[in-house]
């Protein structure tokens, strides 16, 4: 079996495409007339101008708080609030993601003191290169609605679209079938594809991204060794601790098997003490009543006038035995 060869920052740079997170930001960033484009195409709405255009935008609202880190943030001529994300890999957050992203935007947007009413529409886009929800659909689009009568909606002026590249060929739209296909690494024949083809060769020849893209990849691999060193003692503890944990439980177990049985030989031990002094009683009991049945006969014997040379001969007395009992009648 061969071993997998992992790409050195240089080799990720050559084959990154726009799905890559770094070229995607740089080219949306450069492009803004491109962006505009693409929302327009995602969202099937009309953008007069885009006033704001960030990419990795950082939200923090306190110190406490998690920050994060949008890949494009965009606000347009009407305050609307737009958030792009690409996600290539398959993650299960991201609907609590989106949430947060969401509720920052809001912070973002609503000055202090301005009223609830002033809050515009905002956006998050996810462009997933796989099934965020695993049901086969190419998109996923979230509206709140009253769950005893979906024909009410909330209309809080918030909006989560996550869409499945994967699904390119089942995109309800033609441009959209071409910007996924595109997004995918395949041959893509639309003008707006071309323009990004375009684009992605002009961020990749850019030395200066380049550099930036080469030494972010080596700071994420020393970040992943750290974590990964990390979780890796946490593991150990916690392997460490289970196994005593199980020793422990085993030992337990054993000495209450051992002082179970150690208890049983014991009350065994003086069962049968007492059933031999019960047998040892018995025996003396019943020597004793054979005995005293002996003796009456004799005694009945005697009484008989028979001699007591017959009678120690027919009862197993002795001579002397047999005249006692004379003597006491």
């Amino acid at each position: 079996m061969e071993e997998m060869h992992e790409l050195t920052p240089a080799e990720k740079w050559e084959q990154a495409t726009l799905a890559d997170n770094f070229i995607f930001c740089k080219v949306m960033t450069a492009n803004p007339d491109l962006c505009k484009e693409l929302l327009e195409l995602l969202l099937n709405i009309k953008i007069e101008r885009i006033e704001i255009h960030v990419a990795e935008r950082s939200f923090k609202v306190d110190y406490d708080s998690k920050g994060i880190r949008f890949d494009v943030y965009v606000k347009d001529g009407t305050g609307r609030c737009f958030d792009i994300e690409i996600q290539t890999t398959n993650r299960t957050n991201l609907a609590k993601r989106a949430r947060y992203y969401q509720g920052l935007m809001d912070v973002d947007s609503l000055v202090s003191g301005a009223d609830y009413s002033e809050l515009n529409e905002s956006y998050v886009i996810f462009l997933c290169m796989e099934d965020a929800f695993g049901n086969g659909l190419p998109v996923y689009d979230f509206h709140q609605v009253c769950k005893q009568n979906s024909e009410v909606l909330l209309n809080d002026g918030t909006h989560k679209v996550f869409f499945n590249a994967s699904k390119y060929d089942k995109m309800p739209t033609k441009s959209l079938r071409e910007f996924f296909k595109f997004l995918n690494g395949l041959n893509a024949a639309s003008d707006f594809t071309d323009q990004l083809e375009q684009k992605v060769r002009y961020a990749k020849a850019n030395a200066q991204w380049r550099h930036r893209f080469m030494t972010w990849e080596q700071e994420m691999r020393i970040q992943v060794k750290e974590k990964s060193e990390q979780l890796a003692k946490i593991i150990a503890k916690e392997m460490v601790e289970d196994r005593v944990n199980a020793m422990r439980a085993d030992i337990e177990k054993e000495a209450k098997d051992l002082a179970k049985e150690m208890v049983e030989d014991r009350v065994n031990a003086i069962r049968k003490d007492i059933e031999n002094e019960a047998k040892e009683k018995a025996n003396e009991i019943a020597e004793e009543q054979t005995a005293e049945k002996v003796e009456e006969t004799a005694r009945k014997m005697l009484a008989e006038k028979i001699a007591p040379e017959v009678v120690a001969r027919c009862t197993g007395l002795s001579l002397e035995q047999v005249k006692k009992l004379v003597i006491k009648e």
